[in-house]
């Protein structure tokens, strides 16, 4: 035994520790050729989540499983979820370019599957492997960015991820629906095959090895095991809730029980584990706890708004799936385009708090007119869903460049991968909640005789009969709540720091 006093010194030095990833010097035009060249595995990993949903009536009928339809967007999303934060760490570890190859190829080969299923059960499956490789890619690119550029840089450069993440997230569902109109749902898979091999050469060119340099590193997979199981029973109980399940069935109940009792076990892990996938650190750190909750309550807001808001279109004011894809349009270019002006913005003040502050108010009020007139048409509904819209897609890239100047390059990787999985968490619950409340209200009133089912009123308003006013009830208390989560956002935005400061020691 060693009793030294330079024996802590030396135990701490033979530590496993993983290699941080290098900070790339580039020039301006050469940070600019990275970022755009992977745009394309930005938009293959966005595509990947959002091409689907339309098709899903198609594929329920032709697979004959309409009962099992919900997983197929569920399986993916519970697969994507559980991998976030699993590519971040192992980045950190491996680098970049690697983990970013295995995300692409994964989803790749699970698009071919998907395309060849001949049963939803094939399909469910296929989906999962697709949400494995899929929640890579985002987190990965973000990651990217973070070791090409400085602070207030990197702002203009993530406005551009953000802004084309945005965009497929809104328009996909589009292009879903009239590849699957004119073609097939199977051509939706396909569509990702010349996607990701595009995506596949790009990064390989523009993006460096790591090197030759090593060292020995842990990876806590204990850790890795608790948190995918917590995070699936979790995905899965708030997919039971959108769904029209309540809150206090026993299956519901039971799988609330297995996530907190897993998450915390995760908690108690990270604590003890020699390189932790979910520092504790993080957790102290308040502007990354701040972003992430910000980022949450706004994804919240946007996704549950791109589900509520066609129905509410269709259901109250008898709009064909035509109509509705081009009353959206606002909210499609207005996510986007806010998406860039916040990282414009960052870029030019160097400032967290003013786009923050604004995208909270901003989208609060887009959606409170919601609230208000559900049936909407013409143009305040144009003005209403761009302000929405603008709202949502300011915050993106500030709340993501200040948590990643919060921590040290080493963990850029992982705090990149912990905001992704506080967004698609954001956006699970937003659906859940929102769906939720539709169902309660309706649901309701349906039980006291009052009125038909939540299914029956939404087919009579589409083929344009007459509209229960529990139904428009039930809208306005789903968008209230979304125009009170962005309003909280706004709230928190305002604790944040001003400037971005300066990125910690190593």
């Amino acid at each position: 035994m060693n009793d030294s006093p330079r024996a802590p010194i030396i135990a701490r030095l033979a530590t496993p520790t993983p290699l941080p990833p290098p900070v790339l010097r580039l020039s301006r035009p050469e940070a600019l050729r990275v970022v755009l060249g992977l745009l394309l595995a930005m938009l293959l990993g966005a595509l990947d989540q959002t091409l689907v949903s339309v098709a899903l009536v198609s594929i329920g009928r032709e697979l004959d499983g309409f009962s099992l339809t919900p997983w197929v967007v569920s399986g993916f999303l519970v697969a994507s979820t559980v991998a976030t934060p699993i590519y971040g760490k192992l980045s950190d570890v491996y680098g970049r370019r690697r983990l970013l190859t295995i995300a692409i190829v994964m989803s790749c080969a699970a698009s071919v599957l998907c395309a060849f299923a001949q049963s939803m059960p094939q399909l469910i499956a296929a989906r999962v492997l697709q949400g494995l490789g899929s929640g890579g890619l985002l987190v990965l690119v973000q990651s990217v960015v973070a070791d090409i550029a400085p602070g207030a840089e990197r702002g203009r450069f993530q406005g551009y991820l953000s802004g084309v993440y945005a965009f497929a997230a809104v328009a996909g569902p589009m292009l879903g629906g009239y590849l699957t109109f004119y073609l097939s749902w199977r051509a939706v898979f396909w569509l990702n095959l010349p996607l990701g091999v595009l995506a596949l050469i790009t990064a390989r060119r523009v993006l460096p090895g790591r090197g030759a340099a090593r060292r020995e590193h842990r990876i806590d997979y204990l850790g890795a095991t608790l948190l995918a199981g917590g995070l699936s029973a979790l995905m899965i109980a708030l997919t039971r809730l959108g769904q029209g399940h309540g809150l206090a069935e026993g299956g519901t109940l039971m799988l609330f029980g297995a996530a907190g009792a897993l998450l915390a076990l995760t908690a108690r892990q990270e604590r003890r584990a020699a390189e932790p996938l979910l520092p504790p650190a993080l957790l102290r750190n308040r502007t990354v706890v701040l972003c992430c909750a910000i980022l949450a309550l706004q994804f919240f807001v946007l996704i549950g708004s791109t589900v509520m808001m066609p129905m509410a279109m269709q259901s109250l004011t008898g709009a064909g799936p035509d109509a509705v894809a081009l009353r959206m349009l606002p909210l499609t270019l207005g996510i986007p385009f806010g998406a860039f002006t916040g990282g414009r913005w960052l870029h030019a003040a160097g400032s967290i708090r003013p786009p923050v502050l604004a995208a909270g108010l901003l989208a609060a009020t887009g959606a409170a007119v919601f609230a208000i007139v559900p049936a909407l048409t013409g143009l305040p509904q144009f003005l209403a869903m761009l302000t929405l819209g603008l709202g949502l897609g300011l915050s993106m890239a500030p709340c993501l460049v200040a948590a990643q100047t919060a921590v040290a390059q080493h963990e850029v990787g992982v705090v990149t991968a912990t905001v992704a999985l506080c967004r698609t968490l954001g956006g699970a619950v937003g659906i859940a909640v929102l769906s939720s409340i539709l169902f309660a209200v309706v649901g309701a009133a349906s039980a006291a005789g009052a009125s038909a089912p939540l299914s029956v009123l939404l087919a009579e308003g589409a083929r344009g009969g007459t509209v229960s006013p529990d139904l428009i009830r039930g809208f306005q208390f789903a968008f209230a709540t979304a125009s009170l989560m962005s309003l909280t956002a706004a709230v928190l935005g305002s604790q944040l720091p001003g400037g971005l400061g300066s990125r910690p020691a190593t």
